[in-house]
């Protein structure tokens, strides 16, 4: 059986530091050091159309953008530039405009071989993360099954079980697919781009009489499943805060509505000690070796955490001016910085290199002066320099910035 193995050969002229083909699904862990340099200018250019499919299909903005970053090798692939294909969507079924490249394919005995494909031509970089989407949502499998539901929002609990769960559909056939998502996912805080999820259980009013839906989607993408009149009592279970401020909450026992078709008024909304005892947790990846803190600010005397590990958060707090992640249990006295997970947006004072944790140069690529990246935490020393962490084991001079 020949499957599609990978799509999209890049030219050197696109991307000098990449020595082979940017592929589909073979990008090199290594090729993502190397593409640091265009990645904050990719993801300037279609964070936004993965926000706006995330919240049209329920799906995980960051798991979008790092196969988007793998797949068309930060968007320097011939496919991508040329046709606005970010995805390595075949033109199998599709009436639209096509565009043909070279691509690769594997058998199942795993013999590679090329040939040249159609693929779909999209108008716009929204018009090709909303067919991703609809893929998503739509395509069946086995004995008529959604495919891919798993990767759902309402399904998945994290971005990396949604790779997981894409990889487990077929999705593609390199062995190392989710690994390589889930570190993309990790080392650019791609899920600062994920609808905000809170579990956190309370009552409402209905604002306004309507239907109620199956999934956390756009009406026109989700099949109705109740309805509910205006001034029905409902317990509020589930809630997601997209990128404009938009909600969408789940009605025990009744299904999906719009924030707007609520009356969530100050005086139903949970207190600070309901939220913290129930709020589910969320799994961020440490960005930055961090200590932990109590709820007065003073160190625990709990082991320190390392760089790179997934830790479970539950919900955010404010203690002595700084924002804080509650670790562990929502109703543990453990905390950990914010800025260790998320990272704050400095600009560079004069131009970088990047580094490893041996004070080693990486590649060739050249950060410029006046360009803005994500820092995470307070600075490290490496063979007696100062030094800020821009992502696991990737390292500036602290005096760049």
């Amino acid at each position: 059986m020949k499957r599609r193995f990978l799509t999209g050969l890049a030219t050197a002229a696109m991307l000098t530091s990449v020595a082979v083909p940017v592929t589909n699904n073979m990008f090199l862990s290594n090729q993502a050091v190397e593409a640091s340099a265009t990645s904050d200018a990719f993801l300037s250019k279609v964070s936004l159309q993965a926000q706006k499919t995330s919240k049209k299909y329920g799906v995980y903005a960051s798991l979008m953008l790092a196969q988007a970053a793998l797949e068309s090798g930060w968007g320097t692939s011939t496919l991508s530039t040329q046709a606005n294909n970010f995805f390595g969507m075949k033109a199998t079924g599709w009436t639209g405009a096509t565009y043909s490249v070279k691509t690769a394919e594997q058998t199942s005995s795993g013999k590679t071989y090329y040939i040249t494909a159609a693929f779909r031509k999209y108008s716009s970089y929204q018009a090709s993360f909303d067919d991703y989407g609809l893929k998503m949502r739509t395509t069946l499998g086995n004995y008529g099954s959604l495919c891919y539901s798993k990767t759902w929002l309402e399904n998945a609990s994290s971005a990396s079980a949604a790779a997981k769960a894409i990889k487990a559909a077929g999705y593609a056939t390199d062995t190392n697919y989710a690994t390589k998502l889930i570190s993309h996912i990790g080392t650019y805080n791609l899920t600062k781009y994920d609808p905000v999820y809170s579990g956190t259980n309370y009552t409402a009013k209905v604002a306004k009489s309507g239907a109620t839906y199956l999934y956390p989607t756009d009406h026109s993408v989700s099949p109705k499943k109740s309805y509910v009149t205006a001034g029905q009592t409902v317990t509020v279970t589930k809630t997601y805060t997209y990128y404009n401020g938009k909600k969408r909450m789940y009605l025990k026992g009744l299904g999906w509505i719009n924030g707007e078709s609520l009356n969530t008024g100050s005086s139903q909304a949970p207190s600070a000690a309901d939220n913290a005892a129930s709020v589910s947790g969320q799994m961020k990846v440490l960005m930055h070796s961090a200590a932990i803190y109590t709820s007065t600010g003073a160190k625990s005397t709990a082991k320190s955490v390392k760089a790179g590990k997934s830790v479970t958060t539950y919900g955010s707090v404010t203690i002595n001016g700084a924002k804080y992640y509650r670790v562990n249990s929502a109703s543990a006295d453990q905390f950990i910085k914010a800025s260790n997970f998320d990272g704050t947006s400095r600009k560079l004072k004069r131009n970088a290199y990047i580094y490893n944790n041996a004070g080693k140069r990486v590649g060739k690529t050249k950060w410029l002066k006046g360009s803005t990246h994500t820092v995470y935490g307070g600075s490290v020393k490496i063979k007696g320099k100062q030094y800020c962490i821009v992502g696991l084991n990737q390292y500036v001079k602290k005096a760049n910035f």
